[in-house]
Formats: structure tokens, sequence, C-alpha cells
């Protein structure tokens, strides 16, 4: 367990800004960033990140967090694995607890213990390559004849597994390494007979990096045709840390670049990308030989909304892998084409044209994919009218996936153009195919609700730390409780936020003018001394104890946004969670100049200051007359019992009249404060 001293250090060094900007492209707005959301499928930048908070937050499926939760959510890690990722990246040496139970090290050590093993084969595959005379003749020997240079194969981390049995196997077991471990990763087999074998034996290694340049697979180029295994190619097979789906080959090289650039381009295989990079190209991704997955897009949507695909001269590959592509439309991108010569792919190309030449070839010969595809269908057509029909379709299908009506207007009129047809007509069966994907959409989005639903439905078993303490009540999730219940607690949260949002604002004491500003309190000074004299006490758990932190903060901490920060940055969760899902990411509707200083010249600004002094006296107001419900509400439970004694019900009446007259009052002095 980490020490929470260790956890502290990391979380003052850390800035939002730049853990989610190391996997979603973000671009500046004002004070904050916007990007592409990655937690649900996003075309406008709907997430957005606060330096000022140290938070995310995505205002469309309502993803909030601090950085430690991004981690969590994003790449799957635990709690420790965030913390050490951020740690490493800060470069934050960490100190451990000695007391970790047996479960906690079983559970954070699992994903971690599979990285190492990974991290551990790397770096024998690359010794192989450099400093063993069989790595050297065979695979080394192999990257050369490719054109790969020195600087290159390190920076990919280019290695060669022995062609011996099980050489790998035998050094990662003596280094102590588990068995199951190595199975589970597809680095080694085991035959009929139980004896194991390296899978990668005799291959020249691609190591597979994650978003933050974890090796979570390897992929392995065969250099002997000896017809024992006839795949070129083996790649390690889905485990724990590796899913293909969800893996792009190159993307921890390329996505600063993809940030700079504002465009991304797609290949197919380990060695076009590399070969992209060294000719200065280093915006490339692959597939590594599938059709693009809906993962796989994901991850290129949250860093650009631009795509080029790069196609070799081989036209039954181009129309193969166009069925795919329609998916890109589907999800708001931008797709350019770009048509190497004949006999040449990116690997062969980048490697004959190098640096400027390479570059100026991609921006002169991009062309617009749907157009793209109309004139290669249209050649294959030729003056066969059953096949340019269907041809035509075909293209119409692919534009009915583009969301922007201008833009499929646009398809239209240059394919009507392009096939000598009438927009009306185009657009008739364009209508068509736009009617069957919505009914579609629908469906599916049906079939989700109904799952959501029935989900929803399951009784989830409360713990008894849950039944003490209602810290976040919603009346839709929690019917027993009474409506009185829900509006008390309505009334602490507008106070916790209040002064969260506005405690170190001045405002004026109640019948103070405002030219006297020399008699200024803060707000979080004025709420503690209504509080304190008229016995005000919170109900909630998580709101009283937020509100006691808040006290502490705030008396040796003089910035309203540090103090936020704390909150967010906190390794109590419900805490943190309650603070991130209900601070507004947008700058307070004040004046901002009253965040560093208050002068005189900030006391002048009478609007400011008589709207946040009625939010105010509006917001304790409503808290007295929320407890003077539930007092009420108590009495007449009270009341409720038949065998009460004469006495008390004469006591409990004149309390119950006294609650009364005071939420008279109350109401009539809300009714003259300016309403929010």
């Amino acid at each position: 367990m980490i020490k929470q001293k260790s956890i502290d250090s990391v979380m003052a060094a850390v800035r939002i800004e730049e853990v989610v900007g190391d996997f979603v492209s973000l671009r500046k707005q004002g004070q904050d960033f916007v990007g592409i959301c990655p937690f649900h499928d996003d075309k406008n930048p709907s997430l957005h990140v606060s330096p000022r908070l140290g938070i995310y937050k995505c205002f469309v499926c309502d993803a909030a967090g601090n950085p430690v939760k991004f981690l969590m959510e994003h790449e799957k890690m635990t709690y420790p694995e965030a913390i050490e990722y951020l740690a490493k990246k800060y470069g934050i040496p960490l100190e451990y607890e000695r007391n970790e139970s047996d479960e906690e090290r079983q559970q954070r050590s699992l994903r971690e213990s599979l990285l190492i093993v990974n991290e551990f084969a790397q770096k024998y595959f690359m010794e192989q390559l450099r400093n063993t005379e069989e790595g050297k003749l065979m695979g080394m020997a192999y990257l050369k004849e490719r054109g790969f240079k020195d600087d290159t194969i390190d920076k990919f981390g280019l290695g060669y597994c022995p062609d011996g049995w099980d050489n790998f196997t035998k050094a990662a077991l003596e280094k102590g390494y588990k068995e199951e471990y190595l199975t589970e990763l597809g680095l080694t087999g085991k035959s009929q007979s139980g004896k194991l074998y390296d899978i990668y034996r005799g291959r020249v290694i691609f190591p597979i990096h994650n978003d933050a340049g974890k090796v979570i697979g390897f992929g392995g180029r065969i250099l002997k045709k000896d017809g024992k295994d006839p795949r070129k190619y083996v790649n390690s097979r889905e485990n724990t840390i590796y899913h293909k789906s969800d893996t792009l080959y190159g993307i921890y090289f390329a996505k600063n670049a993809i940030h700079k650039q504002q465009n991304v381009y797609l290949v197919e295989g380990y060695t076009d990308v590399i070969s992209m990079h060294e000719s200065g190209v280093e915006n490339v991704v692959a597939s590594s030989g599938t059709s693009l997955t809906q993962g796989q897009i994901r991850m290129i949507t949250k860093r650009t909304q631009n795509i080029t695909v790069l196609y070799d001269g081989d036209m039954a590959g181009i129309k193969a892998s166009m069925r795919g592509i329609d998916m890109l439309l589907e999800q708001g991108l931008k797709i350019r084409v770009c048509l190497l010569p004949d006999g040449e792919d990116p690997d062969s190309f980048a490697k004959k044209h190098r640096d400027s030449e390479l570059q100026d070839y991609l921006a002169s010969e991009s062309k617009d994919f749907l157009l793209f595809k109309a004139d290669i269908l249209s050649k294959e057509a030729g003056n066969d009218p059953i096949k340019r029909a269907s041809m035509v379709n075909e293209i119409l299908k692919s534009i009915s996936c583009v969301k922007d009506n201008i833009e499929r207007a646009f398809y239209v009129k240059e394919c009507a153009k392009l096939f000598d047809l009438s927009e009306n007509d185009l657009n008739m069966n364009l209508r068509r195919f736009v009617w069957e994907k919505t009914k579609e959409q629908s469906r599916i989005a049906q079939q989700q609700q109904q799952q959501q639903g029935q989900q929803q439905g399951v009784t989830v078993p409360v713990t008894a730390d849950q039944q003490e303490t209602p810290d976040l009540i919603e009346t839709k999730k929690h019917p027993d409780f009474s409506q009185h219940t829900d509006l008390l607690f309505e009334a602490e949260k507008d106070l916790i936020l209040l002064m969260l949002n506005y405690g170190n604002y001045v405002i004026y004491e109640v019948g103070q003018s405002e030219e006297s500003h020399a008699n200024g309190l803060r707000v979080d000074q004025y709420v503690c001394n209504e509080m304190a004299k008229e016995d005000i006490r919170f109900h909630y758990p998580l709101l009283e104890k937020i509100f006691n932190q808040y006290v502490d903060w705030a008396s040796y901490i003089g910035n309203q946004d540090q103090i936020i920060r704390n909150f967010t940055l906190s390794d109590n969760p419900q805490v943190s969670e309650f603070v991130i899902q209900n601070i507004p990411v947008e700058e307070p509707k004040y004046s901002s100049r009253w965040k560093d200083k208050y002068d005189i010249h900030t006391h002048t600004t009478r609007n400011n200051i008589r709207a946040l002094q009625n939010e105010v006296q509006n917001i304790l107001l409503t808290l007295k007359l929320r407890i003077l419900e539930k007092d009420a509400e108590t009495i007449h439970k009270i009341l409720e019992n038949k065998e009460l004694a004469e006495e008390d019900m004469a006591l409990a009446l004149n309390q119950l009249n006294k609650i009364i007259q005071l939420k008279r009052i109350i109401s009539q002095r809300l009714n003259r404060v300016v309403s929010r």
C-alpha cells in the first residue's frame, strides 16, 4: 500500500490537462481545455478540462473526476496503478506501507505482473537482437535489409526471439516469472505432451504499446520459410492487458504528432508505421491487418476528427477496406484517401521518398474519400447500367452515414455531376437509406434502454454503512425518504456549494452600507457566524464532513480555487466525487476579480455584491426553513401517538405553533430576497 504522504506529493504535482492530454486531443478554450470525450461515442468536444479545479467533466455523458479517476476509467487501472503511473510521469519517488493485505496485493499485482513479464520479454528480445550471434545474423540482418536505422530500432523496441524450442521460456522461468503468466500472454505455448515452447521462436519481434507506453503485446515476423509454420506473422492473443480491437499499433509514438497536425494516417502493418516515422511522418497508426473496430475508431476520434487512409494500388484490397470506412463516417470523421503508385505500399514508398518529399506527396495526392470511392466504382462499373445502379446505391449508403446535412447535399451534388443523374433521384434513394439507418439505430437504442432498465430493476442490497450514512440522497433512488428530507439535503448541499464557489468573496452583513467596505465579511465567515448564532447543524454526515474540512482549510488557504482542488483531489472517494459532480467547471458568475483581491474598486461593483448578498441570504433562509419543516414533521409523528400524555401533547402543540410562526416569518423574508 502506498503511503499517504507519497499520494499527497503526487496529487500536489499532477496537472489534469497534462494527464488527460496524454490520451485526448485538447484545445484551449479560455482558461480551460475542451476535447472529444473518450467515455461515449462523441463527435463534438463535450469534454471540459479545468486546470483551475483540477478536474475533467463531460456535459453529455456526465463522466467527471480527477486525474486518478481518469486513468482508472480510461486505462482500466487500479487506484495504486494510477498513483504509480502519475508518480513515474512526474518523477516522484513512492514509499509503501508494509501492512498491505494478501488480497489487496493480489488484486493490485495481477495486471502489474503481466506488464512486468512483457517488459522482461521485450528486454530479452532486444538483447537477443543486439548482442547474440544469431540475433545479428538473422534479426538485425532482416531489419537492416528493410532499411531501419539503429535509433528507430531502439525507439520501437524491436527484437528477436531465438530459433530454439524454448530459449525464451527457460530464461523467463529462471528469472522467476510464472508459467501461467507466460501462457496467458501468449509468449509460451504447451504441447499435448505438456512440453513448453516459445511461440515467437525464430521471429523478429515488434512490441505493441498502449497509450501510456506500456508493452501490452507483441507481433512476430517469421524469417525462415521452411514450411513448418505457414504464418507470416504471429500476434499476441487476447488477454487481461491486450485487446486487439482496442489497440492501434504506433499510437503511443504518434499521439503528440496527431495532436499537433490534427490528422492521422492509417496504414495496415508494423513496418508501414516504422518506415513512415523514419521519413518524418509520425502521425501514423496501423490497424494491424484487421478491419477497423469501434474501439480503434474511438482511439482516433478522441485525438482528431481528420483521418487519411493510405492505399496501395491493389484494387481488391481497396474495395475490401472500403466496407469498414462507413463506420468512420458515422462517427463524424473527415476522411481522405491517398492512393500510392502501383506496386508501392506505405513501407516501400516511404523508404524511397524521405522527409519533405513524402509529406508533399501525401498532402497533394490526398482526396475526399467519398469522391474517391465514387471514382473507383464508376471505373469498375463501366457502362453496364445494372452495375452502375448498384454502384450509385452503394455510394448513397455511404453518404447516408454522413451526419451533417450540408455535407450530404454537397456529396449528392457531386455524385449527380459524376453520374449524370438528377439530384432529386439521388435524394429520393438517399432518404430511404437514411430512414433505414435511423430505424436501425432506434432499434439498437431501444434494446440498450431495455437492458439498462433490466439492470436498474435488479435489487441492490444496502450495506449497514450506507444505512447509517445517507450521504447522497436522490428522490428517485430513495423513495422511502420523505419530501422534506430530500429538500433538507438539497438545502444543505446548496450551502456547501455556496461556500465552495464563493467562500472567499466579500459581502456585507444585512443592514450595512455597501460603501462601508471596511466592515465587509467573507461569505464563509458570514455563513459560519450565522450557523453558530442559530445553532444550525448538518443532518447529512458527508456534507458535515465537507463543511468541517472547508472551515479547517479556509483558516490558512486564502485561494478559493486551491480549496476546491484540495477537495477534488481528496483520497476520500465520496468527498471528491460529490465536489467534482456538483462544482461548475466554468468560472463563478460573479466578479472574477474578487477571487484574488478585495480592494475598494471591487467593493463598488454594486450589482454583483447585491446579487451575491441575496444569494447567501436566500440559501441560509431556505436551510432554516427546511430544518423547521423537518422539526414539524417530527412533532406530527409524536402527535400521532394515541397514548401520548395530555401534558406532552400540549407541549408538542405549543412547539408546533412556534415552528409555524417561524416558518411564516422566514417565508415572508424569502419572498423579499431576489430569487435564484
